[in-house]
């Protein structure tokens, strides 16, 4: 029968004046071309699916280029800050589960947004929603709200549970008030009842956010961060004057 099926094909490859040499795909050729296929296409979903996320960070060019391999350490502390950024993307599924985020404290260039973008990078590459947002950008979306109806507060604070990480930068520069405060708080709780990690990246030193941000929003914080890391080091920025690699 197998045969007899070739023979039909043979005939069918002539009267189409096929190349001499062509032959019928076999079962197994036409398995693998699909397999390929199908390969392909997953990765050019992944490809697709990563780039949106990377759109949605909030990152600027300058930080989507920022890796864990890239990161200037030259002294024990900053080589022990990279491993536990490392290790806190390798265990982010059980950091997630129990909704906490990290904690980078420390004076302005000494490397935290540098090592919190790695972060975003390796964690998206992993099909992580990861955002990063400044707290001003962040307070900005809420008084935008007031000014137009069409965002409810319900849009407004689904929008901030909807990334599998948040990361509010420069946590101290807000003003400080009371609605502030407040706005904060409900997100850093509704996040925690919802198992979203936050994470926050602070110039300012544990008692001075303390004042600003009062005891109970400081307790949230608190409660919300699982690794912590002190940037207790000289500005890389200062170091470096004039380069153009700054952290």
């Amino acid at each position: 029968m197998m045969q007899n099926m070739n023979s039909e094909l043979s005939k069918l490859l002539t009267r189409l004046n096929a190349p001499v040499g062509i032959q019928p795909a076999s079962r197994e050729h036409i398995a693998e071309l699909k397999r390929k296929s199908e390969v392909a296409a997953y990765k050019e979903h992944i490809a697709r699916k990563t780039k949106k996320l990377l759109n949605l960070t909030g990152l600027n060019t300058h930080f989507l280029s920022c890796h864990f391999d890239n990161y200037y350490c030259d002294r024990s502390e900053q080589f022990d800050a990279v491993e536990k950024a490392k290790r806190y993307c390798e265990k982010f599924t059980e950091y997630s589960a129990v909704a906490k985020g990290f904690l980078f404290s420390g004076t302005s260039g000494t490397g935290k947004n540098h090592l919190a973008s790695a972060m975003v990078n390796e964690l998206v590459a992993k099909n992580h929603f990861v955002v990063l947002l400044s707290v001003m950008d962040l307070l900005a979306k809420v008084r935008e709200s007031y000014k137009d109806s069409a965002i409810s507060e319900e849009k407004l604070m689904n929008d901030f549970l909807r990334p599998d990480l948040l990361i509010i930068d420069e946590l101290g520069l807000q003003r400080g008030s009371v609605d502030e405060v407040l706005w904060l708080t409900r997100i850093i709780d509704k996040r925690l009842y919802a198992r979203k990690p936050t994470s926050f990246i602070t110039n300012l030193k544990k008692s001075e956010l303390q004042e600003l941000l009062g005891e109970r929003a400081y307790g949230r914080i608190l409660e919300s961060v699982g690794l912590g890391v002190l940037f207790n080091w000289p500005s890389y920025r200062v170091k470096r004057a004039g380069g153009s690699n700054e952290q």
